[in-house]
């Protein structure tokens, strides 16, 4: 059986339990790593826990004075080892990252060890034994600290910092929609509990390579489109730019907020080519537009206002026709409603 569950009775749940395997979402951004290793630190230190995140590949390199050790194997006997799997930030279970020896269709969810599923995303079909699942949280990092907050033991620096990194990803530093006053509170519970704010700020924003902020200025200058009277811009990311700049998307988050920055656009596109499909990642400024049930049509997932689809069968110029078809579908749909 499937259950819905409350922050407190999350807390009660990992308190009770010893042995505790961490998952997140495959190509882990700052909201992923920083609420799982946050929570494998909050339960090591603070609670005594056998904790263990596990994240396939490194993060960003911009990320590394932060982040601390994790597990970075996995096989299907040591699911046997654990009490309890804590997924975070993972909308459905083809994105669990569990590593290719297990196959996120091979995790147990409902049996043993049965999974405990935390996260934000509108849409969330993981259908874990059980499941917290708060929409309108603005990161699955201010989730894992509510959780925290339940515990009678203080939240030390360390997790403290890295849920602050996730908070402070996911809302673009408070800049998104997503910011509620009851973001603003667990940060600043956060801060209290020693977050390091300019560790966290300096990775996230002032950390960025050399060779990246090349890659973007030719990425800007060769391939941004102006669309549908400037309500719409796209970037196509060919793979000799990316050879050119020998640049790795784990650096990419925050990429397409270049393309946001532009005055009078209320949609924006990035894809570009992975193995045999193409990945796309879509964001609004304007809430009468929300990406996300485009993303969803199209067989994608996310938030209204930031989603992401993979889309296969299809070379690039196929690619943007569709998205700019579905974009001024969009956009003409609330023209017409005003």
């Amino acid at each position: 059986m499937s259950e819905t569950i409350s922050l407190p009775e999350a807390a009660k749940l990992l308190q009770e339990k010893e042995r505790i395997l961490i998952l997140t979402h495959e190509r882990p951004d700052g909201d992923a790593f920083g609420s799982a290793l946050g929570m494998q630190e909050f339960l090591r230190d603070c609670c005594g826990k056998r904790a263990e995140a596990y994240l396939p590949a490194p993060p960003a390199s911009r990320y590394a004075e932060l982040i601390g050790s994790c597990k970075q194997t996995l096989t299907p006997e040591e699911l046997g080892n654990y009490d309890l799997i804590l997924l975070l930030d993972c909308a459905n279970r083809e994105r669990i990252a569990c590593g290719p020896a297990i196959g996120s269709a091979s995790l147990p969810g409902l049996e043993t060890p049965p999974m405990l599923n935390v996260d934000h995303h509108v849409g969330n079909n993981v259908g874990a034994r059980w499941n917290l699942v708060i929409p309108d949280a603005a990161a699955a990092s201010q989730i894992a600290a509510e959780i925290a907050l339940e515990f009678p033991c203080r939240i030390q620096p360390r997790p403290a910092t890295l849920w602050l990194l996730g908070i402070l990803t996911d809302t673009g530093a408070f800049r998104f929609s997503n910011t509620l006053g009851r973001t603003l509170r667990v940060a600043a519970e956060l801060l209290d509990c020693g977050a390091d704010l300019e560790g966290v700020v300096n990775a996230a924003y002032y950390s960025k390579p050399l060779r990246q902020q090349r890659f973007e200025v030719e990425l800007l200058e060769t391939q941004e489109r102006v669309a549908l009277d400037g309500r719409y811009i796209y970037a196509y990311i060919p793979d000799e730019l990316f050879r050119k700049y020998d640049f790795d998307m784990r650096d990419g988050e925050g990429l397409i907020e270049l393309l946001r920055e532009v005055a009078g656009t209320k949609i924006v596109a990035l894809f570009y080519r992975k193995g045999d499909s193409f990945k796309v990642s879509l964001r609004s400024k304007d809430q009468r537009y929300p990406v996300g049930p485009l993303a969803r049509a199209l067989g994608g997932g996310g938030h209204d206002m930031a989603a992401g689809i993979t889309l296969t069968g299809m070379n690039h110029e196929e690619v943007e026709a569709l998205l700019l078809e579905k974009a001024a579908a969009l956009l003409d749909q609330d023209a017409k409603q005003d």
